[in-house]
């Protein structure tokens, strides 16, 4: 996996910041979900970080140290923006227009960022590209599966809403309505297959015929250079 190892991760490192700075500047901060390509660029753009986190060089001396940097963006940034909301009580229920913004915070930075950093420290602490992503992954299928909906009405002293579970944008994309509280049951129980596909598949085995394949190609186009050049 040398040339993967090398190379790949810069170039989801480009991808996914172009990605980020897309869904940060142009998509409107919204807790609902417009227009699904909204949806699609920002699990693209998830993919390209997961990627370059999956790939980046481990083996870095020094390198356990940069697990600290997401401590920065935390306690620089997120939590003094998202404590901004909650000390003030500049939310939902005192000013709509910030609702937006809370939630982008909460949901698409927060949240995917303790994804993010979890992942990075396992790979930063000697852990597999395979192995990396499936961590990933299987968090944001358990995200998006509706677990924390139901969790939400659940633990809290809160009432279900007349119309079902209308801040569960993502569930109202796939169903056309807000779930009920039965229906959203139903469709986490409906991830458990995707939950248990990526747990077994062999990911690092993928990688690793890949760039076998992409090396034996690569060599095969310098072998035949050389005997041009040699016969020239």
């Amino acid at each position: 996996m040398e040339l993967i190892r090398k190379r790949l991760w810069i170039w989801f490192l480009l991808l996914g910041i172009v990605g980020f700075l897309y869904v940060w500047l142009a998509i409107p901060r919204e807790p609902e979900i417009e227009k699904l390509w909204h949806l699609y660029v920002k699990l693209a753009s998830y993919g390209c970080i997961l990627g370059c986190i999956a790939f980046f060089p481990n083996k870095l001396k020094y390198g356990h140290l940069l697990v600290y940097l997401p401590f920065l963006v935390f306690l620089g940034y997120l939590i003094p923006r998202v404590s901004f909301f909650g000390v003030t009580g500049n939310v939902i229920v005192t000013n709509f227009e910030s609702v937006g913004e809370w939630y982008t915070l909460l949901y698409l930075l927060v949240v995917q960022m303790i994804n993010f950093s979890v992942s990075f420290a396992y790979r930063m602490g000697g852990g597999t590209p395979g192995r990396t992503i499936k961590i990933s992954l299987l968090a944001t299928i358990t995200l998006f599966s509706g677990f924390l909906d139901l969790a939400f009405y659940t633990i809290n002293p809160v009432e279900i809403p007349e119309g079902g579970l209308i801040y569960a944008h993502h569930i109202i994309v796939f169903l056309g309505h807000a779930p009920s509280y039965d229906q959203t049951i139903w469709f986490a129980l409906c991830h458990i297959p995707l939950f248990l596909l990526v747990l077994f598949a062999p990911f690092d085995k993928w990688f690793e015929r890949i760039s076998r394949r992409v090396q034996d190609r690569h060599r095969r186009k310098t072998d035949a250079m050389a005997t041009i050049a040699n016969r020239g």
